[in-house]
């Protein structure tokens, strides 16, 4: 009955194992449960463990203990009898309209699921300043106190605020106050938010074509009739409208001056607020990004984007948000009924991490490398493929698009490739209408042997993919 090698207490299991036995109705009601006296002669343990059993047993009312009497099974409702025996097995509560949007599945996975080498959007682990950091963490540990450890400053915590306000102002050309600046521990939790705040279901949401799945996953599931950005002359009214000028998801275009105006004109027209997620801003090759749409606008209709998770890692899970002045206040409160908060410890640390000049420094040696290595892999493509894939050099960021004849199945070829230990997508999964066949790879860490061994692979699977067009 009891196990003395377990590190579960013995008062702990001889509770467990009538309360499974009362529940399941093994031990009927009205039973009396044997003497603490008793019990303890035939377990061989003190009566002190098994009264300490009885009295958990009773603080649940399973069991009636009366002074001079044995404990007693109390009657227990029907309801608690058919959960326990299982009989509402079958009538697990289904998920509401809004819960099956939330469970699509807006983004591609292999069928294999084994590859994740040059997978788009995933930075260098190798160049991550893993020093340089722990010592922005240890010196946050440090300084947090007070307020910051509360709930206080759920939006962001003031320090994190200052120094962002700062440095988007000085490098993106951001125009807010430090309170308008969000913290956030994901892009898509900050979409989420968003488009729960500024949309009613069945509004219209317009995103690029192609484009990044998650905010389109984001608007789905927030009941939104998601359109193509390029039929903005064909819609009345729109209440999103998402972007990334300063490089393209996942082309790596970048949105002229005139484009932008030009937008931010079309956004007034039809009552829009535009989302601009500042995609890999920080990576471009050559020059400097033009400043933030935000800058460029009256500040009240675009609200600013950007994730640490490209520039350091995905897992520091920090992202931010510059939201209108006017709506300051009631975001926070919308920010917190949704639970979207960020870790104060990151805040801080981040804040730490650019105002040390850790930030820069990190920026500019990934900037080098993720040039060299995108370079040599379109030079690699170009030699030993040919005419066969259409590339371009890259401009900036962790990954580039490579174009694939109109009679190649780019999922099935993404396939074979991540079977073969990669994590590239097929291109045509970003478009909502008639799409482009390519793949979308990221160059990050793709090393020489990487870089080599994909270009091999791929030969393989569009002579594969070749062979099946000619059946």
């Amino acid at each position: 009955m009891i196990d003395r090698e377990l590190s579960v207490p013995l008062s702990s299991q001889i509770y467990q194992q009538f309360r499974d036995a009362i529940l399941k109705r093994r031990i009927p009601e009205g039973e009396r449960l044997p003497s603490s006296r008793q019990l303890a002669v035939s377990l061989s343990v003190s009566r002190n463990t098994i009264n300490t059993a009885y009295d958990l047993l009773r603080s649940e009312g399973l069991v009636d203990v009366r002074s001079g009497a044995r404990p007693e099974v109390v009657a227990l409702p029907q309801v608690e009898r058919g959960a326990v025996e299982g009989l509402a097995h079958d009538s697990a509560p289904a998920l509401s309209s809004r819960g099956k949007r939330f469970a699509l599945k807006h983004r591609y996975s292999s069928a294999s699921g084994r590859g994740n080498l040059m997978q788009p959007g995933e930075p260098s682990r190798e160049l991550f300043p893993k020093e340089q950091w722990a010592r922005s963490l240890r010196r946050a540990a440090r300084l947090l106190n007070g307020d910051a450890l509360g709930y206080e400053y759920t939006s962001g915590i003031p320090q994190f605020q200052r120094v962002l306000a700062q440095y988007l102002a000085q490098e993106r050309g951001v125009v807010c106050s430090p309170e308008q600046v969000f913290a956030f521990p994901t892009v898509q939790s900050a979409l989420s938010l968003m488009s729960h705040c500024f949309t009613d279901e069945g509004d219209v949401a317009l995103i690029e074509e192609p484009g990044y799945l998650g905010a389109r996953s984001a608007f789905m599931s927030a009941g939104l009739n998601v359109q193509p950005l390029s039929e903005i002359n064909q819609v009345e009214r729109a209440s999103l409208i998402y972007v990334t000028p300063s490089h393209q998801y996942p082309t790596g275009r970048r949105m002229e001056m005139s484009e932008r105006l030009r937008l931010l004109k079309h956004a007034q027209e039809k009552g829009a607020v535009v989302l601009e997620d500042d995609y890999d801003s920080e990576f471009l090759f050559e020059g400097r990004p033009i400043a933030a749409l935000q800058g460029l606008s009256d500040q009240h209709s675009v609200i600013f984007i950007g994730t640490s998770a490209k520039s350091l890692m995905p897992g520091i899970r920090l992202a931010y948000a510059v939201v209108p002045k006017e709506r300051v206040k009631e975001l926070e409160l919308a920010q917190r009924a949704l639970g979207s908060l960020a870790n104060v410890h990151v805040q801080l640390a981040f804040a730490d991490f650019i105002e040390s000049g850790y930030f820069r420094a990190h920026l500019n040696k990934i900037r080098s490398a993720y040039h060299e290595n995108g370079v040599a892999l379109c030079q690699l493509l170009s030699a030993g493929l040919g005419n066969q894939v259409g590339v371009s050099m890259p401009t900036g960021g962790l990954q580039m698009s490579m174009y694939l004849s109109e009679e190649v199945d780019d999922v099935a070829v993404a396939d074979y490739m991540n079977q073969q230990g990669f994590g590239v997508s097929p291109l045509s999964v970003y478009y909502l209408g008639a799409p482009r066949k390519g793949l979308v790879v990221g160059f990050s860490e793709a090393s020489e042997k990487q870089r080599e061994r994909f270009v091999g692979a791929l030969h393989k699977a569009l002579a594969l993919s070749a062979e099946r067009v000619q059946l």
